[in-house]
């Protein structure tokens, strides 16, 4: 990233940290000894937010309406990892929710669709070529246009140039992002990935979901999102900020297997996901 931006990046101090819980939650989960209860606890410290993730797991998302009553029962039933991936995806939530409008010629609402149809595209290709975590892959689809509200919010100009050239030139709003100011929104939320401490898992699929290269680590997931994103914004899911549809990658084609997927069936399975993860819109 360069210089200037790195530095006007690191000099805002109101760029929201997420939940110490996030970070007592790791710990606890590295002890293969952490019971339940004692990951229950640590959640229940911050009352607002466990309020939120047992809001969520008695959704139909998770397939439980109505009937788990702590959070300790819901790591009972829905696990560990289930239960961390839901408590981040509330945080990264909370932490927009209330930024206000953001700027003219990008909407937020719209924005937040296309990231959450993203997210359900991500675990509905997860489930179809099997071998990565569904909830994992939904939360890196989620996200992956993080650097986005960072622009938005935090160098509103530069985002708002962005927007019009990549109006104007019809071209990618990552491309518009990289010939400005020669950084795009994919490295500013790798970044902010990695100030939060988001394990490299989610980190890499903010970071590399326009160029994924089988080089970095965890580059099928970065594949799922990068196939993800296309997918839906072919689909008209929200926008993301321009109306251009990305060029697929042949090798992500490849290493997807997506010869030997049934499309018709992935795409059913996509609506349906993103039918069940509209339950998060109204926490935008």
């Amino acid at each position: 990233m360069p210089l200037q931006i790195l530095q006007t990046i690191e000099n805002i101090s109101s760029i929201p940290t997420l939940p110490t819980v996030i970070e007592r939650l790791t710990r606890l989960l590295q002890n293969p000894k952490t019971s339940a209860e004692e990951v229950g606890k640590a959640i229940t410290t911050d009352q607002a937010l466990a309020a939120k993730v047992l809001k969520l797991v008695n959704s139909a998302f998770y397939g439980f309406p109505g009937r788990i009553s702590t959070i300790t029962h819901a790591i009972v039933i829905l696990g560990f990892s289930t239960v961390k991936n839901i408590v981040l995806t509330a945080s990264i939530f909370d932490v927009f929710r209330n930024k206000g409008e953001g700027i003219t010629g990008f909407d937020l609402e719209d924005f937040w669709l296309h990231s959450i149809a993203c997210g359900a595209a991500s675990a509905a290709i997860a489930k179809q070529i099997g071998g990565l975590e569904k909830e994992e892959c939904f939360i890196a689809g989620l996200i992956h246009d993080l650097g986005k509200l960072i622009l938005c919010h935090y160098l509103p100009d530069e985002f708002l140039s962005a927007l019009q050239h990549s109006a104007e030139n019809r071209q990618l709003l990552y491309e518009s992002e990289k010939q400005l100011f020669d950084s795009t929104h994919a490295q500013i939320g790798g970044y902010i990935s990695e100030r939060w401490n988001l394990p490299l898992s989610l980190q890499n699929p903010v970071k590399y979901h326009h160029q994924p290269s089988p080089t970095h680590e965890h580059y099928l997931m970065t594949a799922v999102v990068h196939f993800a994103d296309i997918l839906v914004r072919a689909l008209d899911y929200g926008n993301g900020g321009d109306n251009q549809i990305p060029s697929l990658s042949e090798q992500v084609w490849k290493s997807l297997d997506m010869e030997k997927i049934d499309l018709d069936a992935l795409l059913g399975s996509i609506h349906a996901e993103i039918e069940k993860a509209s339950v998060f819109i109204q926490w935008t």
